[in-house]
């Protein structure tokens, strides 16, 4: 079970925002150097936000087992997964597999997707470009609308 004392063991100091926060709070405007994390808590475990620039987010999704992340799609958002730990269920339209550890997949703007922690606890990799706001929710398990967060 991944819980938020479990991520903030890897990230101490962190600080910890709760699902829907204001994105424009997380970016990064230092030079060169050492980044504090950020965490924000979800239904579904947490994101360790580890870096969130003009250009790209950096984030590790936590996944805790029987839980999902919403059905959704991005209009500009493209994203790179690698799965860390455990096995996920991928939903990529109407197709869906198990990905193993190590394995890569991307996400180009438009694609409808899933992630799912059906077996396990799992732990997946983010990269993205920097549309963090940029979400539609198609299906969701925990009754959540559209995302509201607002760029700063």
């Amino acid at each position: 079970m991944i819980d938020l004392d479990y991520i903030l063991k890897q990230y101490p100091g962190a600080k910890v925002f709760d699902d829907g926060f204001e994105v424009g709070e997380a970016k990064y405007g230092g030079g060169a150097g050492l980044v504090l994390p950020i965490i924000q808590k979800k239904k579904w475990g947490g994101e360790a936000w580890l870096i969130y620039t003009d250009k790209y987010a950096l984030k590790i999704l936590f996944v805790s087992q029987g839980n999902r992340l919403s059905l959704q799609k991005h209009k500009q958002k493209v994203e790179t997964w690698s799965v860390l730990k455990g096995h996920p269920e991928i939903t990529l339209g109407d197709k869906k597999f198990t990905a193993e550890p190590g394995q890569i997949i991307h996400l180009p703007a438009g694609t409808i997707h899933r992630l799912a922690a059906t077996d396990d606890d799992i732990e997946v990799l983010e990269v993205s470009t920097a549309e963090l706001w940029d979400l539609e929710r198609i299906e969701d398990d925990y009754g959540r609308e559209q995302y509201s967060g607002k760029i700063l």
